[in-house]
């Protein structure tokens, strides 16, 4: 299912981080009684799956096994597995951000997956089996979390979205941690060839644009300490041609050791 890429074109959409902030074991009437944290949020220990998925609506293979692939690992696990879409090549969907994320994988092929969770190694498939992509989502899920993040969101008006994320780490990390926010819009109608899937020519969970100047995000910790606490507002533009009611915001936290990038959680808010 091996199908190599084209070079992409793309626009870079403007978009902005702003605050991040560590605090640790801060408590309040509405969570004194869970190790505290974010202003009355409690912050599960849950792990996540995050899916970063590269495909094109050029490359049959995206059709015929990509796409079904993506479908099957949100109906098994619904809530609990966050994918998102970076459209490369000729594709109508393709953007700076997109491409970015290619940069940063560089896969030898499309449709390509890379799944992590909790710190550990990034699974990298290149050519999908969507039944050995579920799997692997599945046994991601069985990990037990480190960190983790939630979200709130709100309209500040003329288009700007403000969502807050609060988090914290559930044990003693080592090196850097970043947080990585990521504009999603779905129901996208653009034909796809060879398309497999149930919801044929409609594409979700596309990356549209990120958070900041850093494809994987600004760092909120060094080294942290277990139940440290962090609280990030990230502010954004829906572009006119964006339809919000379609938009969501995925949030990953990554683990940076050296030059290497892993997964530790993410989750997604839907946007109303």
């Amino acid at each position: 299912m091996k199908h190599l890429f084209k070079s992409s074109l793309a626009i870079l959409i403007g978009l902005s981080l702003t605050v991040v902030s560590c605090k640790k074991d801060e408590t309040t009437n509405e969570d004194k009684n869970n190790n505290g944290g974010n202003g009355g949020l409690v912050i599960p220990q849950e792990q996540k799956a995050t899916v970063i998925y590269f495909g094109g609506t050029w490359c049959p293979p995206c059709g015929s096994a990509g796409k079904p692939a993506k479908e099957q690992i949100k109906a098994a696990n619904p809530g609990k597995a966050n994918i998102m879409s970076c459209q490369i090549g000729n594709d109508p969907m393709t953007n700076a951000d997109a491409a970015a994320m290619n940069g940063v994988f560089k896969p030898s092929g499309v449709p390509a997956m890379y799944i992590g969770a909790s710190d550990d190694q990034i699974t990298a498939m290149v050519g999908i089996n969507p039944t050995t992509a579920l799997n692997t989502v599945t046994t991601q899920l069985t990990k037990t979390a480190k960190s983790n993040v939630i979200l709130t969101a709100s309209d500040a008006g003329d288009g700007i979205i403000t969502v807050k994320a609060n988090g914290k780490f559930f044990t003693d990390g080592t090196d850097e941690y970043t947080i990585g926010g990521y504009l999603l819009e779905g129901k996208l109608n653009y034909a796809q060839s060879s398309d497999a899937s149930v919801e044929k020519n409609i594409h979700h969970d596309v990356l549209r644009a990120k958070f900041g100047d850093k494809i994987l995000g600004e760092v909120i910790a060094t080294a942290p300490k277990k139940d440290q606490t962090f609280e990030s507002t990230l502010n954004f533009f829906i572009q006119p041609t964006f339809k919000k009611e379609n938009c969501s915001v995925m949030v990953i936290l990554w683990k940076k050791s050296g030059t290497q990038y892993t997964i530790s959680n993410s989750t997604t808010i839907k946007l109303q």
